[in-house]
């Protein structure tokens, strides 16, 4: 929805609501606007909005300054009323039943920002309005941070499409949205957004590489809630006293609320600060007992560091006496060689001995049987005889 008079506008004669994804100003807008509502569609191009209006049992009124565009739009509106708004008023361009019957819903997509003077056409929908009826806009944030860091490298360049659009006359933060309805006596209840990431290849927006920035600067922008909101979405009502009354009421359920889960969150808090200081004295007294532990243990520490430095004074002696008592244990070692090498040649001899003391007694026995020997044993028994005898 474009209040250009030069361009030529999108078709899109087959759009259908399920085409449209939740990121879009249209998907927004429908969901906000309802069913079966008389509705005023403010550059309303070729229609292809209206469109959708009416599958959702909408009655359309249309408002285009382009004729071509005009044309196409009176296929799906009651009415298309060619007018720019920029130099006429809504009482002159409206018929006696519009205005007598009025409207449930004015839209303005993405137009408020084509006009030199939108407070002026905002303040006159007023008029249009039914008792509970409201306006929707959608409206490009100046503040998306693609926009920001393009001005930081000095460049403000304007583009065919998006929010640099060469036929945008005015440009709006949320701050100054908020301002231009509450200045044109409305009281805003629902402020959506579309979304575009900031280093996004789109034509929508300026294109920027994070890298020719500096860190701090890149993060204070992406920082911002608002640095990739491409549009505001927004419903106001008309301020008046049931109106106020409305909007503080829901304000106050909305508050109550709030404090009701604040002091629920306050509970948590308190049950878990409780909790909290439960688990600290209970580390605290672990720590107290870690500390005596550690206490000991350091005593027990310089003890050992104490017999370790004693060990390290006596510790040459040690091994002084050590060495001593290597060289001894190879001489005692020497020596039990020797003598183990003298008892096996002992035992040799030994060996040689026993076999002759064996030859000995062989010989023995062979003398013991002969006759000579069995005669000497005779006459040996016969001297002692006699011999005892003389005694």
């Amino acid at each position: 929805m474009n209040c250009d008079r030069e361009k030529d506008y999108p078709l899109l004669v087959n759009l259908l609501e399920t085409d449209l994804d939740e990121n879009s100003s249209l998907k927004k807008m429908l969901r906000l606007i309802g069913e079966n509502k008389r509705v005023i569609d403010f550059g309303c191009a070729t229609g292809y909005f209206a469109r959708l209006l009416t599958n959702r049992g909408c009655e359309v009124i249309g408002v285009e300054v382009n004729s071509k565009a005009a044309k196409i739009a009176e296929k799906y509106c009651e009415q298309v009323i060619i007018a720019d708004l920029d130099f006429v008023s809504l009482n002159d361009i409206l018929s006696e039943t519009i205005l007598e019957e009025k409207i449930d819903v004015a839209v303005f997509g993405d137009i408020l920002e084509h006009l030199r003077n939108p407070w002026k056409i905002l303040e006159e929908t007023r008029n249009l309005l039914k008792p509970k009826g409201y306006v929707i806009a959608s409206i490009p944030n100046i503040a998306h941070g693609a926009i920001r860091l393009a001005l930081l490298q000095g460049k403000f360049e304007y583009q065919p499409l998006g929010i640099l659009d060469n036929t945008h006359l005015r440009f709006f933060t949320r701050t100054t949205v908020e301002q231009l309805f509450e200045d044109s006596g409305y009281l805003i209840d629902v402020i959506e957004r579309t979304k575009l990431p900031i280093y996004s290849n789109s034509d929508l927006i300026p294109g920027v590489e994070k890298i020719y920035f500096d860190k701090n600067v890149t993060q204070e922008i992406e920082q911002d809630e608002d640095a990739d909101t491409l549009q505001f979405v927004i419903r106001g009502y008309p301020v008046c006293l049931e109106s106020k009354y409305a909007a503080l009421s829901k304000k106050h359920i909305e508050v109550v609320e709030q404090l009701n889960h604040s002091e629920t969150q306050l509970n948590n808090l308190h049950i878990e600060l409780q909790e909290s200081k439960i688990k600290l004295k209970s580390t605290q007294t672990e720590f107290e007992k870690t500390q005596i532990q550690l206490q000991q243990t350091q005593v027990q520490l310089a003890e050992v560091q104490t017999q370790l430095q004693h060990t390290q004074v006596q510790f040459p002696q040690v091994q002084t006496e050590l060495n001593s008592y290597r060289i001894k244990f190879e001489e005692t070692q020497n020596q039990l060689q020797q003598i183990q090498q003298q008892w096996e040649e002992s035992q040799i001899k030994l060996q040689q001995a026993h076999s002759g003391w064996e030859h000995c007694q062989q010989i023995i026995k062979a003398m013991e049987t002969s006759k000579f020997w069995k005669l000497r044993q005779s006459w040996f028994q016969i001297k002692h005889f006699f011999g005892l005898k003389r005694e």
